[in-house]
């Protein structure tokens, strides 16, 4: 696999006394990860669309150039098209209590220093981190230590890389800059707008997870109309809560399987939390998975992954549309009816084929007296009582 480099940046400030003037209630850190040997060719796309929209020296998410909205959307639109992929974590302060010791920066830097250490390694193990000489408080710093105290390296010789750059140089510190302060734009209360949903949808394809902490119950990026009927918030609390349960358990697991199924989920719950009712194929899932696992595929996906996930009691929905964490009663229905119009068929196809062995051989071969049919005979016995 080809070396990965990834440009990160972080928007907001370590301060939980949100209600401050100017403390912001999100922190979130963001990695633009992009393969080596496209990086210049990426660098100098970057740079001739940003001149298209500002001719300032350095694209800043803040600029005054790009407040208005429909400007920063046609803007990403257009960098969409380049070849990058994005990792970030968002912490919601306001879910962070001063009792919980997370208000002292050491501790709350710490926190998201091992959420980082933790997922963002486990798609790109031998990831080369790029950061602005100008973090805030020096956030960098204190992942690169917390990363050689902590990180679980798996060669003697190759570890996690990192380098400092001026971002008024480096048009890909630029690019994740301005991805991060979008991003903000969904979540930090002061800054969204009407339009701000289009921004995770125009950036969906390059999108691995967007890590929220803490994360139950989900933040969903779409008002629900008529939540009763259309989405059941007991149902998607109770899924949330085994989905925790089951990330807790194993986030700390060496095992490639684990790992897979740790990515696959969280694709589901960024996917779900940007509209609870969508599928998804999973080519898109594998996608994001072969990123540290070239060899997956189909088969290996719905055996190792699905299987085994639904085998933990994570409820996985799937259709010929693909799959989804349900998030009310119909999704349930479509779920079992999409299965009962396979099983009944093959049921029936039995019951007609018992049939005709049983008349084929004058009854010396009735295969459902036989012990390891019990079962099966009971349910066609039923089936064909209805």
């Amino acid at each position: 696999m080809s070396k990965k480099i990834g440009f990160i940046d972080e928007f907001g400030d370590k301060s939980i006394h949100f209600e401050k003037v100017g403390v912001t209630t999100f922190f979130i850190v963001s990695a633009i990860i992009i393969d080596e040997g496209s990086i210049q060719q990426i660098r100098e796309e970057f740079k001739k669309i940003a001149s298209n929209y500002t001719q300032a020296p350095e694209i800043k998410s803040n600029a005054k150039a790009f407040r208005d909205i429909d400007k920063r959307i046609n803007f990403l639109k257009d960098i969409s098209n380049l070849d990058f992929r994005i990792y970030s974590v968002i912490v919601d302060k306001r879910k962070i209590f001063e009792n919980s010791g997370l208000q002292f920066r050491n501790s709350f830097f710490k926190y998201v220093n091992g959420l980082l250490d933790r997922e963002l390694y486990d798609y790109y193990p031998y990831l080369k981190l790029v950061a602005d000489n100008h973090g805030t408080d020096q956030f960098m710093e204190g992942f690169i230590n917390y990363v050689e105290s902590n990180h679980n390296q798996t060669e003697l010789f190759r570890g996690p890389e990192f380098q400092f750059s001026d971002s008024k140089s480096e048009p890909l510190i630029q690019l994740a800059d301005f991805i991060t302060g979008s991003i903000a734009k969904c979540y930090e209360p002061e800054k969204i707008e009407q339009r701000s949903l289009e921004i995770p949808k125009v950036l969906n394809r390059h999108i691995l997870h967007l890590r929220e902490w803490p994360e139950n119950p989900p933040k969903l990026l779409r008002k629900i109309e008529n939540e009763d009927e259309n989405y059941n918030q007991g149902l998607v609390d109770f899924i949330f809560f085994r989905i925790n349960e089951y990330i807790n358990a194993n986030q700390e697991s060496t095992e490639i399987e684990i790992k897979n199924q740790l990515i696959c989920l969280n694709y589901l719950i960024y996917r779900f939390k940007l509209d609870p009712f969508e599928y998804i194929y999973s080519d898109e899932i594998i996608d994001r998975i072969k990123i540290r696992d070239i060899n997956f595929n189909k088969r290996v996906f719905s055996r190792e992954i699905i299987g085994q996930l639904r085998d933990s009691k994570i409820l996985i929905l799937s259709s010929q549309s693909g799959y989804k964490i349900p998030c009310c009663k119909g999704d349930l229905i479509r779920f079992f009816n999409n299965y009962s119009s396979q099983i009944m068929p093959m049921i029936e196809t039995l019951r007609k084929t018992d049939i005709v062995i049983k008349s084929a051989t004058s009854g010396n071969i009735n295969l459902l007296e036989e012990n390891n049919y019990e079962l099966l005979k009971e349910i066609i016995e039923v089936t064909a009582s209805r």
